[in-house]
């Protein structure tokens, strides 16, 4: 998220963020983790309140609320648009990409949602640098033929917690071998 962030705030062409991480429920490990991480930059009395995150999507929305005080929800399904901005600056708006259960679902998702606006010539996939390289290969698999720019970058993925890390290397591998070659 913290890419995403700095990306948001270093790039003023960038006017959309899209927030994934389907609708597969998050491990008890990964809700833990990620709620730490949202209490120490939020106020804990008020962290303490709320109900664990039910997917990523829903926790990144969260974290990008907290910092760039945005207004309502929305998803690939429809909904109000968040904004925020300040002043004179282009607002910035968040979806959610909810539906996925995997990592190319997500691609298809996300090309429908783009190829519904018609004006963006840019795109800009934000993920862990663990799973870099099966989210590149499935977008641009997605995205074969579209005139869209797709630009990847890794977040460091340093605070993910044992059970994490070991569910990740012995999947990764197994869902890139299972991707076609380009």
């Amino acid at each position: 998220m913290e890419v995403a962030m700095r990306i948001c705030a270093d790039e003023p062409d960038v006017r959309l963020l899209i927030l994934s991480g389907g609708k597969v429920p998050m491990n008890a490990d990964e809700i833990a983790r990620i709620e730490s991480e949202a209490a120490s930059e939020d106020d804990p009395a008020a962290a303490a309140g709320r109900r664990p995150p039910a997917t990523e999507a829903e926790a990144m929305r969260r974290l990008a609320a907290g910092r760039l005080r945005l207004g309502g929800s929305s998803s690939a399904g429809g909904g109000a648009n968040d904004t925020a901005g300040d002043g004179g600056a282009a607002a910035l708006e968040v979806l959610l990409e909810t539906e996925a259960l995997n990592t190319l679902e997500n691609a298809v998702n996300v090309r429908r949602m783009i190829e519904r606006r018609g004006d963006l010539a840019r795109l800009v996939v934000v993920t862990s640098a663990f799973h870099l390289p099966r989210t590149q290969r499935s977008f641009e698999l997605m995205f074969e033929g579209s005139t869209l720019a797709l630009d990847f970058r890794a977040s460091p993925d340093g605070t993910l917690t044992a059970a994490e890390r070991e569910r990740e290397d012995a999947v990764e591998p197994a869902m890139l071998a299972r991707l076609p070659a380009q």
